[in-house]
């Protein structure tokens, strides 16, 4: 990536650290999870949320019941192919489901780049106000936790700021998307997911988050290039490198069979070879096979969390102390 674009992306970052709303939270009784990029659409062939509906519903429905805060962290509408009126119109069961958050004082919506007309208030609350009344939406937070011994700040974001196609001039992505790669979509049923699409891309985009909270001291967590990143690493990085440190044979087979289930998530993207542990992603609601992955921050821990499509079970594919990663900074 040149410096031009890194240098956009770090200033666009640092606008929404010094002017984001700042939360503290108590560590003791932290109970958060966080999911971004469902792309919710209109149930036809260009929708790329569809496969993980059901996943996402059951992952909801458990979170609740445990009493979780819930942060939507951008992209959670697909409006750049679609009205606002038949997003919500086709899935107004989930964002009741969300309600329920909101009624505890439990849901946090931050905007992405393809729902940036969250943005505007009037918008929001004429198109959700019924069901989510006095819902904000935030470009940006930043998380304190009380209770430990180290503070750092912790910046959500969803990641697209300061990049060409996805802010500076989304609104040339936005008519082209509407109106040339949705018919593209739905005759060959080709997801959108840009820049997951093209992993080089993603893969320098990862580099310029990490860039800038290495030279902000800050954790970012952030979504946008729909791959799992955990304290700077991809979950495939990690699963290669337990791998080569294995002195097992059935430790090692055990490992290979686990990075062959996660492959999907991580695809052939070049390895990131970030040295500290700062930069999170919570991958995305909109994996083809239904799968969706997040990041959960409870009982003292951060977490990489991932639902399957095919069973709706839940799986810690990597967690860490809270405590610990302060201290390693």
């Amino acid at each position: 990536m040149s410096q031009a674009k890194n240098d956009r992306i770090s200033s666009a970052l640092d606008r929404c650290y010094e002017q984001a709303e700042r939360i503290s939270l108590d560590a003791s009784d932290l109970r958060l999870v966080i999911f971004s990029d469902h792309h919710r659409g209109v149930r036809d062939g260009a929708d790329d949320f569809l496969p993980c509906e059901t996943t996402y519903r059951t992952a909801l429905e458990h979170y609740d019941k445990l009493g979780y805060q819930l942060c939507l962290l951008g992209d959670v509408e697909e409006f750049w192919e679609n009205s606002i009126f038949r997003v919500l119109n086709a899935y107004k069961d989930l964002v009741t489901l969300e309600g329920r958050f909101h009624q505890r004082q439990a849901l946090w919506r931050i905007w992405g780049n393809h729902d940036d007309e969250w943005r505007i208030f009037s918008v929001l609350d004429k198109h959700l106000g019924r069901l989510l009344p006095r819902l904000r939406a935030h470009e940006a937070l930043v998380v304190q936790f009380e209770g430990l011994e180290i503070q750092r700040d912790i910046l959500l974001v969803h990641g697209h700021q300061g990049t060409l196609d996805s802010d500076r001039f989304a609104w040339f992505s936005r008519v082209f998307v509407r109106y040339v790669w949705r018919n593209i979509q739905r005759l060959f049923r080709i997801p959108l997911n840009t820049p997951s699409r093209d992993l080089p891309k993603r893969t320098e985009h990862d580099r310029a988050m990490f860039t800038w909270a290495s030279s902000n001291d800050c954790i970012l967590i952030s979504g946008h290039t729909h791959r799992p990143i955990f304290m700077s690493s991809s979950h495939m990085d990690r699963l290669k490198k337990e791998i080569e440190e294995s002195d097992k044979e059935l430790e090692k087979e055990a490992l290979e069979a686990k990075m062959e289930e996660v492959r999907q998530l991580d695809g052939e993207s070049p390895e990131l070879d970030m040295d500290r542990p700062l930069y999170f992603n919570t991958g995305c609601c909109s994996f083809s096979d239904g799968d969706i992955t997040g990041i959960e921050l409870a009982e003292h821990e951060i977490r990489l969390i991932k639902w399957t499509g095919e069973s709706k079970i839940r799986m810690v594919l990597v967690s860490f102390s809270l405590e610990d990663l302060m201290k390693c900074l």
